[in-house]
């Protein structure tokens, strides 16, 4: 059998999950193999915020009822499970299991319950070997292509540390009186450059509740947030650092997070 999605699939496999076992910490790296983003993108968009809804609560209940098994000589669906979307109508084919110590939700294919067809494909697609690390992408890439907001798939969009912006950007920052330093450490680059651009009052004037404003809307994320102040505090939290397998980075959540690993913004 050649080399399947990640190792879940194959003789390598992490440890799979069965019966009432639950993931770590309830917490998972979770990606989607390319034939599930293109069939969320034929979707409508409310379609598609209800499945990746359900996809990360798996993260609860990651087993679920419906194991798969082997029918036949050349099935290649044991240890596969699946749950029901949009009232029944559609199926998604998951694998979960742990890898070194770490979660693990990888999502095959979906689509309409007739007949088999789903098992079919995922068939197909396991036999083949064409479910592989380098196509998987993590839920955190998908929301943004599949332009999902965070908090409407049930996620804290704002629960993250992304890579710091440069110092000469923090300085200006924290110069220019935008932000004061704290804050200003923990802004990514597009987020101080929205910043610099648009915190300033209607007289020109340096204003940190504008350059606030302007850094929670860089960070594409919900607008209707109270505090932002708090928004950027949680960055300078310490990190959940879980080494997650198939982004072979380190969780960069706040330790203790519920749910999904993120390996970047």
């Amino acid at each position: 059998m050649p080399n399947g999605y990640g190792s879940v699939l194959n003789n390598c496999a992490p440890s799979r999950m069965r019966g009432s076992e639950r993931l770590p910490d309830d917490q998972a790296e979770i990606a989607f193999s390319e034939p599930f983003l293109m069939y969320l993108d034929e979707l409508t968009a409310d379609d598609r915020e209800s499945v990746v809804t359900e996809v990360v609560a798996l993260r609860d209940n990651p087993v679920l009822k419906h194991p798969l098994s082997n029918k036949s000589a050349t099935d290649r669906l044991a240890g596969l499970n699946t749950v029901e979307v949009l009232n029944k109508r559609h199926r998604i084919v998951y694998a979960t299991g742990t890898e070194r110590g770490v979660g693990l939700i990888e999502v095959i294919c979906a689509g309409p319950r007739t007949g088999n067809a789903v098992y079919d494909v995922a068939n197909a697609l396991v036999r083949s070997g064409q479910l592989t690390v380098e196509e998987a992408t993590r839920v955190w890439d998908a929301l943004a292509l599949l332009e999902i907001l965070a908090e409407a798939a049930g996620l804290d969009g704002w629960d993250y540390r992304p890579p710091p912006a440069d110092a000469h950007l923090v300085r200006a920052l924290v110069q220019l009186g935008l932000l004061p330093e704290q804050l200003a450490s923990v802004v990514s680059r597009a987020e101080a450059d929205a910043a610099v651009r648009d915190g300033y009052d209607e007289s020109g004037r340096p204003d940190p509740s504008a350059a606030l404003a302007a850094v929670l809307r860089a960070a594409r994320s919900r607008s209707d947030y109270g505090d932002a102040t708090d928004v950027l505090e949680r960055r300078t939290r310490d990190r959940c650092g879980a080494e997650m397998p198939r982004a072979r980075a380190t969780c960069i959540r706040r330790i203790g997070h519920p749910g999904p690993h993120r390996a970047s913004t």
